[in-house]
């Protein structure tokens, strides 16, 4: 396998002072590196990969956090006849379909707000209903929309967009346009970008919680608030933005990453935070957080850096918080993914290695397993905004993955079933 050595990881490590000239170096040394290593098949995998297609459009769903398939075994997929290849745009129209077990879209509703990583951030909310962002031309702001499948229609509608729902008990919003700003990859270009004076402004934004049934909505946790839980001097200097809200298995408490950025450099810290309180506790501090996911009630496995300074997949026990090095040994090879949990067993996958591969893994967090069960050609001309990383999501009963992937040339939805 291919991968990128402990030491090419450093050197990228401790170019992340150095953000422009990392961009460069990556840039060109992924180019030199695929010529020597570049393999002559597109995918393999060790069960059939079905595509959700529709009328030679491109599909996709989002990201890691979400399953696209429901209880029923409805699958919500974004369709679009734009390039995706290129950057997103408000000009681009793109629709949220919902796909029956024969793969046939079933039903179509047009949305005005999208990203390729996380979609329109759709989500189901049962066997029925899914949530979804979209745009409201007359407030000029970000809402979210409940749909009834049964029903096809929109039942019900929130002034402000969904971040993470927990059933019909509540929803996490948070500022898309500060989002916009600072990370475009998980942002929406329906609004201009925050100015710095919106941007300094961390006393009325941050963390919103909204009444599924009332609507209510009420600024749970400011920026102010999150900085406030063990300050660092340096924040007075930097830009601050909070995102990836991931809501506990029984709705009780979530996680979020604050991160701030000093001179282009990113610093992450992941906070523990009560959904019925104000109370915050600080998980990690270690400066890089990338990908977490709830394991169960009271842990949490993600990729981050570590109490001795090592990046690796890490389990906490958001409780004591204890920090633990996952039993998977098999992982450290392939560096960062994304996790998505089910029972004792988690689907993740790779950024693309020196052949541009892509390795989807199936990993049991309790007794170590690792079993590669496919890998996925990402060509260069998705790059950027425009990068589709697998993001592998498992289904509710956690025999099959779904994800996106380019490896046809195209971004698709793709199903594969498990070794379960």
């Amino acid at each position: 396998m291919s991968s990128y050595n402990s030491l090419e990881r450093t050197i990228a490590r401790l170019l992340n002072n150095y953000p422009f000239v990392k961009k460069f170096s990556k840039l060109l040394y992924s180019r030199l590196v695929y010529l020597r290593n570049r393999k002559s098949y597109k995918s393999t995998s060790s069960r059939v990969v079905t595509a959700f297609s529709c009328d030679d459009v491109s599909t996709f769903f989002g990201y890691y956090d979400k399953s696209p398939v429901n209880s029923a075994g409805l699958v919500l997929a974004c369709l679009t006849k734009a390039d995706t290849s290129k950057k997103p745009s408000v000009e681009q129209q793109v629709e949220l379909a919902v796909f029956d077990v024969k793969g046939d879209v079933v039903l179509k509703i047009g949305v005005d707000v999208h990203n390729w990583q996380q979609g329109c951030r759709a989500h189901w909310l049962d066997s029925d209903l899914f949530i979804y962002n979209d745009f409201d031309v007359e407030t000029e702001s970000y809402i979210s929309c409940v749909y009834s499948v049964s029903n096809r229609k929109q039942i019900k509608r929130f002034a402000m967009p969904v971040q993470d729902s927990f059933a019909n008990k509540y929803l996490i919003s948070l500022n898309y346009q500060r989002l916009m700003t600072l990370r475009p990859d998980y942002g929406y270009r329906n609004l201009p970008d925050l100015n710095d004076r919106k941007l300094a402004n961390l006393d009325s934004d941050g963390l919103w919680k909204i009444g599924y049934e009332t609507g209510e909505i009420e600024l749970f946790l400011s920026i102010s608030d999150i900085c406030r839980l063990k300050p660092n001097d340096a924040f007075f200097e930097a830009v601050h933005k909070v995102n990836h809200v991931m809501i506990s298995p029984d709705g009780s408490q979530f996680i979020f990453m604050h991160r701030y950025i000093i001179g282009g450099q990113r610093f992450d810290r992941l906070i523990l935070a009560s959904a019925n309180t104000f109370e915050m506790r600080l998980l990690s501090d270690f400066g890089m957080v990338s990908h977490c996911f709830w394991a169960d009630g009271h842990t949490i496995l993600g990729y981050m850096r570590g109490p001795d300074g090592i990046d690796s997949y890490w389990i906490i026990n958001v409780v004591t918080g204890e920090f633990s090095e996952l039993p998977c040994k098999g992982l450290k090879v392939y560096g960062d993914g994304h996790p998505h949990v089910s029972g004792d067993w988690f689907i993740t996958d790779t950024y693309p290695d020196k052949a541009r591969m892509q390795h989807l893994l199936y990993c049991n967090w309790k007794s170590g397993e690792v079993n590669e069960v496919a890998e996925f050609f990402h060509g260069f001309g998705f790059d950027g905004e425009s990068r589709c990383d697998l993001h592998p999501r498992l289904s509710p009963d956690g025999k099959s993955v779904y994800f996106d992937s380019v490896f046809s040339g195209k971004r698709q939805l793709y199903r594969m079933e498990l070794p379960v």
